[in-house]
């Protein structure tokens, strides 16, 4: 088998962090070394990690601010090369438990397929299928998971478990750093697809995934959080106009957005997702305000 790295990123959920740890010791086949990065870390955070041991290497990063998920996982994937050159790199949600034979059948998938991004099949805690890829409509670049996996033609695969070829690596580079949290992997299937790579979807890898358990972003319509839903429709405009979707298509969809969040009565969040997407230094600063910390790229 060939080398892999996981990379899983935590926030303020380390018992989840834990019990995908050691879902990942009953693996049929274990990473090299796991990377583990806790965002807005604390001292009591540290010494909770720290009490467990685990049957793989393991590396703990530990920052003291919220940097999100594409810049923790970057902080993963340069910590492996330095360690593991030419290695997998499989960043992998801490709000999951991948079954025994999850990254056997992923690398399987990844190896026979050559393909630069693969992805599982992702069920939700009660076996109910969830996807593990997106399309992206062409026009207004929204975004929807398949209804089976009879689906194809995919245009992206899911961040909860998504394996990363070290060929992809060296030519598609890290995770762009401007979303901070939602977008990024499609951001990066875009550019990978661009440099010639394909992606695959190993419906053989199962991964049990808590969707939104850190977030809310799988609440019921109106009722994902403040923060989350901005971040959400911000994204989704920076990185259709960043990845050449239609310009009309992408306001329309927008104006569709902003006139659900006024039926829904969510008034304030209109004006907040306008300054935004408009400008990267209110965005810069409404991730502060959130807790978070966010560096302009």
């Amino acid at each position: 088998m060939p080398t892999v790295c996981t990379i899983l990123v935590n926030f303020k959920n380390p018992k989840k962090t834990v019990a995908c740890l050691r879902a990942l010791e009953k693996s049929t086949v274990q990473p090299d070394c796991v990377y583990v990065i806790d965002n807005a870390s604390t001292k009591e955070s540290k010494e909770y990690f720290e009490s467990f041991s685990f049957a793989f290497k393991i590396r703990w990063i530990w920052n003291k601010e919220n940097r999100g998920f594409a810049a923790g996982c970057n902080q993963g994937i340069r910590a492996s090369l330095e360690e593991f050159p030419n290695s997998f790199a499989w960043l992998l949600n801490n709000d999951t438990e991948p079954t025994p034979t999850a990254l056997e059948k992923l690398l399987d998938k990844a190896v026979t397929t050559n393909a630069g991004i693969t992805g599982s099949l992702i069920q939700k805690a009660n076996g109910e299928f969830s996807g593990g890829v997106g399309f992206i409509h062409p026009k207004f670049a929204s975004v929807r998971r398949p209804a089976s996996t009879d689906e194809k033609n995919f245009d992206y695969v899911e961040g909860s478990s998504f394996l990363i070829s070290p060929e992809c690596i060296q030519k598609t580079g890290l995770l762009s750093e401007d979303y901070f949290l939602y977008f990024e992997e499609s951001d990066y299937c875009c550019k990978a697809k661009r440099n010639g790579f394909t992606l695959a979807w190993a419906t053989e890898s199962v991964i049990l995934h808590d969707i939104g358990s850190s977030t809310g972003s799988e609440n019921a319509k109106g009722g994902v959080p403040y923060f989350i839903d901005c971040i959400m429709i911000r994204n989704r405009i920076h990185f259709a106009f960043k990845n050449g979707y239609p310009t009309l298509g992408i306001l329309l969809g927008l104006g569709i957005s902003l006139a659900l969040r006024v039926k829904r009565l969510q008034f304030s969040r209109v004006p907040t997702i306008l300054k935004i997407t408009l400008s990267k230094a209110l965005f810069k600063k409404f991730i502060e305000k959130n807790g978070g910390y966010y560096e302009i790229h």
